[in-house]
């Protein structure tokens, strides 16, 4: 038995060496931009803003790397309580992520052109969101707005999935949960283009 697994060890380096060779001589930094539908469930209170948001990230080896992310939601949207003349506008004022990731290339079962492979990618980490609410409160005597900020740090985790081009390019989709606390909760679906440097 020891002596298989003396031939094992030996010939190992030669079935490994051009995987690891091929993977060196590709880019594994990237830095990315996405459009973000978040959604916010705030004291019972569930909104939809948008948002834009930059991730760089890198990759120790073609399947686990580490991620930061800055976003902001500068598009708000807007609760109004049914027969009241209040409106609430919820904007996520920032979102920024410490994330490892995981990700696993395999091929297309399809051939399509240019098309290096496909992956799908799983994110575990800690995020930090700032939600602003701006309150807007009218009556006879005229109109008033009232201005509130909460911060709060919590686990984040995510999904996607996505496709690498041959022209260092790729395409993703993604799910993140950012925070989960008992009176907030940031989830977002999120659509990113990826450059490889």
């Amino acid at each position: 038995m020891r002596y298989w697994m003396l031939f094992g060890l030996l010939f190992s380096p030669a079935l490994w060496a051009d995987p690891v060779a091929h993977y060196q001589d590709q880019r594994s930094a990237y830095v990315a931009g996405n459009l973000m539908h978040l959604n916010l469930d705030y004291d019972s209170r569930e909104v939809t803003p948008s948002g834009v948001g930059l991730r760089l990230g890198g990759m120790v080896n073609p399947y686990w790397g580490v991620e930061l992310r800055a976003a902001t939601g500068p598009s708000p949207d807007t609760y109004r309580p049914q027969n009241s003349r209040t409106k609430v506008d919820y904007t996520v004022d920032h979102v920024g992520a410490l994330l490892a990731t995981g990700r696993f290339p395999f091929k297309s079962p399809v051939a399509l052109p240019y098309v290096e492979n496909l992956f799908v990618q799983g994110f575990a980490g800690i995020a930090d969101v700032k939600v602003k609410t701006v309150t807007r409160k009218c009556n006879a005597q005229g109109c008033r707005d009232d201005t509130a900020r909460n911060d709060d740090t919590s686990l984040a985790f995510g999904a996607g999935i996505g496709l690498r081009t041959e022209f260092n390019l790729g395409l993703t989709l993604e799910y993140m949960q950012y925070i989960d606390e008992e009176y907030l909760t940031v989830t977002g679906i999120e659509g990113g283009l990826e450059w490889y440097f």
